[in-house]
């Protein structure tokens, strides 16, 4: 995923130099930053995010140009230009920012090119579910071959690395501080959507009382990570030919992109079917995130109610 993360950008990288030499730039650099985490609902909020008049996100969703290993290369002249200068608020949604420890300096990048008043918003959900659906969109796209009990109970992976929430927020904590980080869950952003994003609204400095018909959807659920549909669709747009769609989808007018997704993660289906783990399994994968949940509730100065499966004694 990540390869194909950095290949999305490979004609405007082959473009670059001819684009400096013509001094060419457009934009401006954002102004709200949200970093993640996978499979936490970050499609959906970016979609969200840029139907209020006050905020322009970008298209495509993804740049992930502060990971020196995939688009910092390309400079700030470029990042800039998938901006719109006139708007207020502007921002991007990479999950990769939050990708420690095998993408690091991501924050002290931002905080270094960054204007003073960007904002950050961090997405999070119940460790060990998010495992779960980060598990389940890996085996749908032919990423993942492993048995699920070995993939997940190691404690050095990614699923594990990227369910610490207090460990992956640190880094931008120490560079923007608490006052410029918003830590939203998942699931209040699909309990509570409207209060939830007037709650987001209002730290992003526009007005909170901003209502859209359009916050009924959810994007990318999950629904067909399991299913056929997703793996072809999935692997197609790899594909020499389709790799121009797969780059430009984000840039497709909202009705367009949101038919295609309709046809690949149909949200009349509901969340997809996760698997049942076995209690002794579940505990062990829970007491890898006990102290690091607890350190984010002491973070934030409130529970999120996480890691109450089997056996869910401290």
């Amino acid at each position: 995923m990540v390869a194909r993360a950095r290949e999305r950008f490979a004609a405007e990288r082959r473009h670059l130099g001819r684009r400096r030499r013509r001094g060419v730039r457009h934009g401006a650099l954002p102004n709200l930053l949200v970093i993640g985490g996978l499979k936490c609902g970050t499609t959906s909020l970016h979609h969200y995010l840029n139907l209020h008049p006050e905020i322009a996100m970008s298209r495509p969703k993804e740049l992930n140009f502060f990971v020196a290993e995939l688009n910092w290369d390309l400079g700030p002249d470029w990042y800039a230009s998938h901006f719109d200068g006139a708007a207020g608020v502007r921002g991007e949604t990479s999950p990769h920012y939050t990708n420690r420890p095998r993408f690091a300096g991501v924050a002290e990048r931002m905080r270094e090119l960054l204007p003073d008043s960007a904002r950050v918003v961090y997405l999070v959900r119940d460790p060990v579910d998010r495992m779960l659906s980060h598990y389940l969109h890996n085996v749908g796209g032919g990423y993942e071959a492993r048995p699920l009990e070995a993939a997940l109970a190691d404690p050095d992976s990614a699923y594990v690395a990227r369910s610490r929430y207090a460990m992956q927020a640190e880094p931008y904590l120490r560079e923007f501080g608490a006052d410029r980080l918003l830590i939203v869950a998942r699931e209040e952003l699909a309990a509570e959507r409207r209060a939830t994003m007037r709650r987001v609204f209002g730290f992003c400095g526009v007005d909170p009382g901003f209502d859209s018909s359009q916050f009924e959807r959810e994007w990318e659920t999950g629904s067909a990570k399991s299913s056929g549909g997703f793996r072809f669709m999935d692997r197609a747009v790899r594909l020499p030919g389709l790799r121009a769609l797969d780059r430009n989808f984000d840039r497709l007018p909202e009705s367009l992109r949101w038919l295609v997704e309709r046809m690949v993660h149909d949200p009349d289906t509901g969340a997809a079917p996760k698997p049942t783990l076995d209690p002794q399994l579940y505990d062990r994968l829970a007491s890898l995130f006990r102290d690091d949940v607890a350190e984010l509730e002491r973070l934030t100065g409130r529970s999120f109610g996480w890691l109450s499966g089997p056996g869910a004694s401290p």
